[in-house]
């Protein structure tokens, strides 16, 4: 093994080991969304309503094995941000990188602010891309490319992007021309039936979400993602990147290059319609190795400058997370801060998760209800608020005669005008509504509005034609 492979080995192990221990034991508790994705995972299935099943199987495998804990659930992120930068180094060698442009390449990426995202959230993202990057690594055997989508499609369908980048690639490498290229695209293709099968059941709702989705609808917000787009890499790397682009000839490169060139059609979209930040994420670890190649060794003191000003994001991030005085706006931990002071606050105020259910009018409270409710018992969605459909709405609904405590979150204080709009709402689904109170979270930041509804009816809002 070459000194630059322990180098990189050493240093990606102190990560995870730091990580282990910012994801497990600090203050950083599950997003919504990875709340969401636990509660997938106690109900296996071949497909779900907005994603493929990929990161429920993951979530299952893990929490097994390690329990249903924030460690459980966010092991597999780690083995994650340990694998996707060796698969980069791997990369970097195959288009005949030395051992130090392919350390950097790889280096760059897992202290980034995406690679450590990546290493430390339960996302859909993290696998999709990690297979992703295994294909790229190992074409022209599409046939071994194609078995890598197949995985990367059974995360997130964005791993398809592989095959029009492929079929591009041909009037600029010969070495693509391969008949292979349309078998290891009808081989990854089979990723798809997971999804068809669960959809044919449950009114085809992931490609109509999925549709709404891309449609968009919210106006552009072209400089809010390019924003993004940077923190994601790092101002260093980003710049970095699009300069190498400029200095761009070697032919086996390209490949490499195409896929960050893609981004654009991203940042071209956002000054139309509204983009997430994460939306083009698969696309840069590719691009990583134009870093390496185009930095080492003409830019060799920017490469070590990225590096810090990497780490110091991220380090400024988890500080964040905790310190006292951070607004709340500027704190990018704001969505996974506060939900462990539910569970004391629930057994507080009488929940008792052996007879009673727990409820909310939004998926990603009764996500975080279902994780951190005292028994981890599936939370339900009851659409009183008319919101689109999500997972819950095609799981079992409570039994009639049960006493639920219905559980909203929100940033506003007013708690008149939140008592009397729910009471009024959940009033013709049980017997009697009894406002427990408003509880605060995050020191405030948050408030937790708890209601008693005693003995459910039965019967359930009319489903919305919204997915």
């Amino acid at each position: 093994m070459s000194r630059e492979k322990k180098v990189l080995l050493g240093w990606l192990s102190l990560k995870a080991v730091l990580l282990l221990f910012l994801g497990s034991y600090w203050v950083i508790g599950l997003s919504p969304d990875e709340a969401q994705y636990w509660t997938w995972s106690q109900h296996l299935d071949w497909g779900y309503y907005s994603k493929p099943p990929g990161i429920a199987w993951q979530i299952w495998l893990t929490t097994s094995l390690l329990g249903d804990t924030l460690f459980g659930v966010r092991a597999g992120a780690l083995v994650v941000g340990f694998a996707l930068p060796c698969v980069i180094y791997k990369l970097a060698r195959r288009v005949d990188l030395s051992e130090k442009q392919a350390f950097w390449s790889a280096l760059a990426l897992a202290f980034s602010p995406l690679g450590v995202y990546l290493s430390l959230v339960a996302t859909t993202d993290g696998g999709a891309i990690v297979f992703l990057a295994l294909a790229v690594a190992f074409a022209p055997r599409f046939w071994l490319s194609g078995s890598f989508i197949f995985l990367g499609a059974l995360f997130k369908w964005t791993a398809f992007v592989f095959w029009p980048l492929a079929a591009l690639s041909l009037f600029f490498m010969p070495s693509h021309r391969r008949w292979s290229l349309l078998g290891g695209m009808c081989l990854s293709l089979l990723a798809l039936l997971p999804s068809l099968y669960w959809n044919i059941g449950h009114e085809w709702a992931t490609f109509k979400h999925v549709g709404g989705a891309v449609s968009g609808g919210a106006s552009g917000n072209f400089f809010d993602f390019l924003g993004a787009q940077v923190a994601l890499l790092s101002p260093i790397f980003f710049a970095l990147l699009i300069l190498s682009f400029f200095y761009l000839k070697r032919r086996e490169l390209m490949f490499c290059a195409a896929f960050p060139a893609a981004a654009l059609i991203y940042l071209i979209a956002s000054w139309f319609t509204k983009m997430q930040p994460n939306w083009a994420a698969y696309l840069y670890p590719p691009g990583m190795v134009l870093i390496g190649w185009f930095a080492y060794p003409r830019q060799r003191v920017w490469l070590h400058v990225g590096i810090w000003v990497a780490v110091a994001m991220s380090a400024g991030a988890f500080l964040a997370a905790s310190w006292p005085g951070v607004p709340y706006k500027l704190n990018p931990f704001r969505h996974e801060r506060g939900w462990e002071e539910l569970t004391p606050l629930l057994r507080e105020v009488g929940y008792n998760p052996e007879s009673d259910f727990l409820f909310g009018d939004k998926y990603q409270v009764a996500s975080i209800l279902s994780f951190y409710g005292p028994g981890q018992h599936r939370a339900y969605f009851l659409n009183v608020s008319g919101s689109r459909k999500n997972q819950f709405s095609y799981w079992s609904e409570p039994e009639k005669g049960q006493t639920g405590y219905f559980v909203v979150l929100e940033r506003s204080s007013d708690t008149s005008w939140y008592r009397s709009h729910y009471e009024e709402r959940l009033a013709p689904y049980f017997e009697r509504i009894d406002f427990i109170g408003a509880y605060p979270l995050m020191g405030g930041e948050k408030w937790a509005y708890l209601f008693e509804c005693v003995d459910y009816l039965g019967n359930a809002p009319k489903d919305p034609e919204k997915y």
